[in-house]
């Protein structure tokens, strides 16, 4: 399949199918920087088209739409000048800047009107038909002190001569099986991004084409990315929606609407993809990383459906509704991308925002996370301030918690007083679900603000959006507060259920259809990759795994309906006088089975823990018994004689910390409360938690984060990879709280949840939440161990299979190391990799295997898992060798988790074997002497062949004609000598000192490039 043909033209076509001009370049290296609209091709930005445009974008006001242009010669001179120095030679301070500036500069003066220090479009944000859109394709830029002469991006897209999309377009071909993370890595490598690359202090790209980019997109003809110049691999994704459009765009060549004519149509079209770089696109600080973000499909659809609301709505029930996104689908970023672009519409920018919430932490997260609207969010600090400040016509930004909407102020109420509201409100037998929010119920708070201009945003809604049954509640207080309001309820888990008598669209929409405006799933999130799927582990004694690891232990159900009799023999067994979930016999036991689960299962990909008990109490517990159990465990490591690298994973358990974080009860609390809050703000134990592990920083060892009510809902930490729980919760705090580790990071594949009391047996009544359409969905998402087992057969199974349609007889003989002597062992891993010279067949078996190295990640290190660690390593090898035998540098363990690559790659270096290593190039100085290893002429013919086919095909555009008579003679030697493997070598060998004797002497310009 061509690459040009069936991907780049495709593209092209679409590209200017909705308006872009597009400039063909055709193939081969391009020779004349004139047809790209350049003098050069050093130049980055297309300076006549720049000129032009912007000139044509800065005119005067005048009624009749026809002002005069105002921007001088000098002036246009000084804007160019601008826009290629941004005062900095870093990429990611010079790409903020640039976006800064396109969204406000100015020149000295108008010489028109006189105003001085005017502000000049640089782009035309409002009337986006009135600005140069222009495609080009093979954009060569020249890269003198780069270790390649040049980079030819596949196309670039230009928006009045500035570059703010590069595409790489990419076949899956004979070298490259896994043409996206080939797309990606060249992308990164373009960009001068690459770590090993800036690590060795090396120039490979041009960064300043990336100064002022706002995508990347990653395309072959299977698949389509887009990602921003901060993106790993991992955080590149699909766009899965054509909204607005209706109809599909379907590729006249094809005949498809394949993931890249959805990408084009749904991004790159030039109005949405101005409306994205101006309202969903931001800087942002993740841990100690600056990052750029664009949106997710998800939240331009709903930002835009939420804005369309609003504007044809007549009443306010009709300008409102709910906004049903997952648990981790960036809720919070939809809400700021939905203030940004409302501050740039003149029949929107007027409204007074309202955001709501119903917790202490969630508030000070929201508040930081609204800061990236740009606006200063006003924090309302009690009942008299909200009636005061959202009184007044003011378009701010404001952020309230839900229980300042009563008359009584309880900024004076003791601590204890509180809490004990809260508590026997929470403990309230007729509530339908957690009061938290409410304790209490209030008398009718009255009218604020009668103005339509208002737009109230409520923060998990599910939670606190109810009416009262006998007395105005909280939430009817703020929609009396507010009578005129647009009300946009945001929520992962809506109330839906037959039981709950105030579902959540009864609050927000004339009826259950209308009212939703947007709905992101949970299972969309996982297969978008935007979360992680969800490994539970059952840890009670219906429900333990026992008897197949020496880790798993069974612990009592504690959830299970129990008589009298049973609960007092669980008391006697933990020696427990009151409540058993705080005796310490039991939370003893259960803390160093999580503790060697953790080191087994989480420590080795670098992961956090929080763990999740019934009270302040038990918490203390948790902690003595956990730094118990990791003294415990370091004193086994250091009488073990353990081979090299057990050192390391004592370095690793003397660094581990943990940390209690518990609210404070008054004056005279217990002292192990007082002392366990200090020692969290000694090691600022969020902060610390949410990092990475550095063992230049000791506060960054906080492993463990011991809760018993906080943080269990709206605490974002990417790094919190599994959850222990014992603690009884229900409905959507315990799909809230099992969310809290579904969040994706570099490296993490999935999220764990282990239950210590037996909430598998409650989590169907957590499921009612759902309709009963929606619930299998979520129980699959929520795997167990034991679960896993079929599927990690089905994938064993599919491995085999592959090679036996291909008949390699004995293959599986092969990877289970049995039956055969040591030359029928080499026979069969010949074949074996022959099979893979079909690149089809070579893409399947990295998928496949892909599959089967992530449900070993999910069993691993239970003991059911150790019939297959064999065979895991035998495909590995067989993987090894095709990625060396057909030069296939795009066969990687990209997205298998930490435990399994350490494995296989301790494996494969025991063989001699580095995966670190790439493939060895044609005219490598090691290409021959690894060559000799292979045993039989015939596979070294194969090695030779597809080295001399990929140079051919890496090299062509720079030489069509003489790589287009290299390719020819490869053909003819492979057809002369068929299966006279011995002459074959001698004859490739010639034709490979043919090749290098060309190059040497200048045939063919030196550098490799592609």
């Amino acid at each position: 399949m061509s690459e040009c043909q069936f991907v780049e033209r495709p593209l092209l076509t679409q590209l200017e199918s909705m308006g872009w001009m597009v400039i063909d370049q055709g193939p081969g290296i391009p020779k004349d920087p004139t047809k790209s609209l350049r003098t050069d091709f050093r130049q980055w930005l297309l300076k006549d088209v720049f000129c032009r445009a912007v000139r044509e974008i800065n005119k005067t006001d005048s009624s009749d739409g026809k002002g005069e242009r105002w921007l001088t010669d000098s002036q246009l001179e000084q804007l160019h000048e601008d826009f290629i120095d941004f005062g900095t030679q870093k990429l990611l301070q010079a790409n903020e800047e640039c976006l800064s500036r396109l969204f406000k500069w100015q020149v000295d003066e108008n010489t028109l009107t006189g105003e001085q220090d005017p502000v000049v479009k640089i782009i035309d944000f409002d009337n986006w038909a009135a600005n140069e859109f222009v495609a080009i394709n093979q954009f060569r830029i020249d890269t003198p002190g780069g270790v390649k002469a040049f980079i030819i991006p596949d196309v670039v897209l230009f928006v009045n001569g500035l570059p703010l999309v590069v595409i790489e377009c990419k076949e899956a071909n004979g070298y490259a099986s896994d043409p996206m993370h080939e797309a990606i890595e060249q992308l990164r490598r373009y960009a001068d991004v690459r770590e090993d690359t800036v690590a060795a202090g090396l120039k490979e790209g041009e960064q300043r084409l990336f100064w002022t980019n706002q995508l990347l997109v990653a395309t072959h003809d299977e698949d389509a990315k887009y990602g921003t110049i901060t993106s790993s691999e991992e955080y590149f994704f699909q766009w899965k929606s054509i909204y607005p459009d209706d109809t599909p765009y379907v590729d006249s060549l094809t005949g498809l609407h394949r993931p890249q004519e959805s990408l084009v149509q749904g991004m790159l079209h030039p109005q949405r993809l101005l409306d994205m770089v101006r309202s969903f696109t931001l800087f942002m600080d993740a841990g100690d990383k600056r990052i750029k973000a664009v949106c997710r499909y998800q939240q331009y659809r709903a930002v835009n459906k939420i804005i369309e609301r609003l504007r044809e709505g007549k009443t306010s029930l009709e300008r409102s509704g709910v906004v049903w996104h997952t648990q981790g689908s960036g809720k919070s970023l939809t809400m700021v991308f939905l203030v940004r672009k409302l501050r740039r519409k003149d029949d929107l920018k007027n409204y007074k925002i309202l955001i709501v919430n119903d917790r202490r932490d969630l508030e000070q997260q929201l508040t930081e996370t609204a800061a990236l609207t740009g606006e200063k969010p006003v924090v309302i600090q009690d009942s008299a301030e909200l009636k005061d400040k959202l009184a007044s016509d003011s378009s701010n930004l404001n952020m309230v918690m839900l229980h300042k909407f009563r008359e009584a102020d309880d900024s004076h109420t003791p601590e204890y007083v509180r809490i004990a509201m809260q508590q026997q409100a929470a403990n309230d037998a007729k509530s339908q679900f957690d009061r938290v929010a409410e304790p209490i119920l209030f008398d009718a708070f009255g009218v604020v603000n009668n103005s339509e201009k208002v737009l109230v945003l409520i923060d998990e809604a599910h939670r606190t959006q109810r009416s009262g049954t006998e007395r105005a509640s909280l939430s009817d207080n703020l929609f009396d507060a507010f009578p005129n309001a647009a009300r946009i309820a945001f929520t992962g888990t809506p109330l839906i259920a037959k039981h709950h008598t105030d579902p959540t669209w009864k609050r927000f929409g004339v009826d259950a259809r209308s009212a939703y405006i947007d709905k992101y799933r949970l299972q969309d999130a996982v297969d978008d990759g935007a979360t992680l799927q969800i490994l539970y582990e059952g840890k009670t004694a219906e429900v333990a795994i026992h008897g197949r690891s020496g880790f798993d232990r069974k612990f009592e159900d504690l959830f299970r309906d129990r008589s009298e009799e049973e609960l007092l023999a669980i008391r006697k067994k933990y020696g427990a006088a009151g409540d058993v979930l705080e005796a310490e016999k039991r939370i003893e036991e259960i803390a160093d089975d999580l503790v060697r689960h953790y080191v087994a299962n989480i420590l080795p990909s670098g992961f956090k823990a929080q763990v999740v008990c019934s009270s302040k109490q038990a918490a203390i517990h948790y902690q003595t018994y956990i730094r118990a159990a990791l003294q415990q465990l370091i004193a086994e490591e250091q009488k073990n004689e353990a081979p090299a690298g057990n050192d390391e994973l004592l370095k690793q358990l003397q660094f581990l910390q943990s940390a209690v974080v518990i609210s404070s009860e008054g004056t005279n609390e217990k002292a192990v409360f007082v002392q366990a809050r200090k020692e969290a703000k000694e090691l600022n134990a969020i902060k610390s938690f949410k990092k990475e592990f550095d063992s230049d920083d000791e506060k960054t060892g906080v492993a463990f984060l011991i809760v018993c009510d906080m943080l269990l809902t709206g605490f974002d930490a990417p790094v919190e990879q599994v959850m222990y729980l014992d603690k009884k919760l229900k409905e959507h705090n315990l799909l809230q709280a099992i969310a809290r580790v579904n969040r994706t990071y570099t490296g993490k594949t999935r999220g764990y949840i282990v239950d210590y009391i037996g909430l598998a047996n409650h989590l169907r009544n957590a499921l009612s939440l759902y309709s009963d359409e929606d619930q299998q969905e979520i129980l699959d998402g929520l795997k167990n161990v034991e679960s896993e087992m079929p599927v990690l057969e089905s994938r064993y199974r599919r491995l085999i299979q592959l090679f036996e349609e291909s008949n390699v007889g004995q293959i599986e003989n092969l990877v289970i190391q049995k039956a055969l002597d040591e030359s029928q062992r080499y026979r069969v891993l010949e074949s074996a990799v022959q099979v893979l010279e079909d690149v089809k067949a070579r893409d399947s078996f990295t998928v496949y295997l892909k599959k089967f190295m992530e449900s070993m990640d999910i069993v691993l290190p239970n003991t059911m898992a150790q019939p297959y660690k064999i065979p895991m390593y035998q495909f590995a090898h067989i993987q090894a060798k095709a990625k060396e035998r057909y030069k296939d540098g795009s066969i990687s363990f990209t997205g298998v988790g930490e435990k399994v690559r350490k494995l296989i790659n301790e494996h494969l270096l025991s063989l001699g074997i580095d995966p670190r290593i790439p493939p060895t190039e044609l005219f490598s100085n090691q290409f021959i002497v690894q060559l000799k290893k292979q045993k039989s002429s015939r596979a070294q013919a194969s090695e030779m062949e597809h080295a001399i086919r990929k140079h051919c095909k890496v090299n062509w555009e720079r030489d069509p004609v003489q790589f287009k008579r290299f390719s020819e003679k490869l053909e003819a030697v492979l057809k002369k000598y068929h299966d006279d493997w011995e002459q074959m070598v001698l004859a490739l060998e010639t034709l490979r000192d043919e090749i290098q004797s060309g190059e040497r002497q200048g045939a063919i310009p030196l550098p490799i490039l592609f």
